[in-house]
């Protein structure tokens, strides 16, 4: 039984996957399993890995079901006590699983850790350093276009970015798996507050490196991502916020949504909101049992959801992380 068990959800990637692969035939922790989960892919992808990875586990998907849906195949058959989840568009360190693995092994306060993601084509610079969060309700890439050499300290920070994170599989047995109703953005987000809300905190990990080739600029034009983001952000928001937050962070988030708003009607795109507040009002009672079920996992305290959560103001203008991360799946 491997102690590892590595997911690599896959959306017609083909011509990422020669990379990814080869660079985890180089690791130097080789307990894991390799799970490549395809959703519903129109390419190649299927029949490459067949033939020049044949130790690749398959998981082939008969419709497209979005990021999160497949990612949660993955680990329902998975049988590592350890899941990794890794972007197919990204190349791994050769001690990237060695590195995760200790970090785990050496906390076990820890309950999930997130790597160090540097830019594929210029490698003195971060992709991102884990997700960050906050006061202003909004979720970040740590480090993005920043020099790497700022970002080699191990941290604790709020979550991890599922292109290239660990977590213990007790903690999904706690929490739940991904929630599937985001399809594809910020479920990464909603993923890491909910094990914040439940006692497993996030560590960041400097030396467990890998390279992020990046492919969901042109996704940005996509009218469905804009509502689709949009909606998700809120249901992060609602889902995961304690009561306290609602009303203290309430003016500070209306703003930053209202800025959303604008750059929304300045990009063309005059219907997401409204779509996304259809979207939100029409699964409304569904929600509300969703943040019941969140807020009964709780055995923090607002002190300590004080020290993970961003005061700084800056980070309005941050990019948000899921945007850039998943643009081989289809939008």
């Amino acid at each position: 039984m491997p102690k590892i068990s590595v997911i690599i959800p896959n959306y017609n990637g083909k011509q990422f996957l020669e990379t990814c692969l080869s660079s985890l035939r180089k690791q130097t922790y080789i307990d894991f399993e390799m799970i490549l989960v395809d959703d519903a892919s129109t390419d190649e992808s299927l029949s490459f890995v067949q033939t020049y990875y044949p130790e690749t586990r398959i998981i082939g998907l008969k419709k497209n079901v979005g990021f999160a849906s497949a990612v949660n195949e993955g680990i329902r058959q998975a049988r590592g006590q350890y899941i990794a989840l890794l972007n197919n568009d990204t190349e791994t360190d050769k001690n990237w699983l060695m590195e995760l693995n200790q970090a785990l092994d050496n906390h076990k306060d820890v309950g999930f850790c997130t790597s160090l993601m540097i830019n594929y084509n210029n490698r003195n610079l971060v992709d991102c350093a884990g997700i960050g969060f906050s006061s202003w309700g909004r979720a970040y890439k740590r480090g993005e276009g920043e020099a790497v050499e700022y970002y080699q300290q191990p941290s604790r920070i709020f979550g991890a970015s599922a292109g290239a994170a660990i977590y213990r599989k007790v903690l999904f047995e706690r929490i739940g798996l991904f929630d599937e109703d985001f399809w594809a953005f910020f479920e990464d987000v909603d993923l890491s507050f909910r094990a914040q809300l439940a006692g497993f905190q996030c560590l960041y990990v400097p030396t467990a490196i890998i390279y992020h080739i990046g492919t969901a600029s042109h996704s940005r034009k996509s009218s469905k991502l804009r509502y689709t983001g949009y909606r998700n952000k809120q249901w992060v928001i609602f889902k995961n916020y304690p009561a306290y937050y609602l009303f203290k962070y309430y003016f500070k988030y209306g703003l930053s949504e209202i800025k959303t708003v604008l750059t929304d009607f300045k990009d063309g795109f005059f219907l997401s909101p409204f779509i996304a507040n259809w979207l939100i009002y029409k699964d409304i009672l569904k929600l509300f049992r969703k943040r019941m079920d969140v807020q009964k996992l709780r055995t923090v305290s607002i002190q300590y959801l004080d020290s993970i959560i961003d005061k700084s103001h800056d980070k309005l203008n941050k990019r948000n992380i899921t945007i850039s991360r998943k643009g081989n799946f289809k939008v």
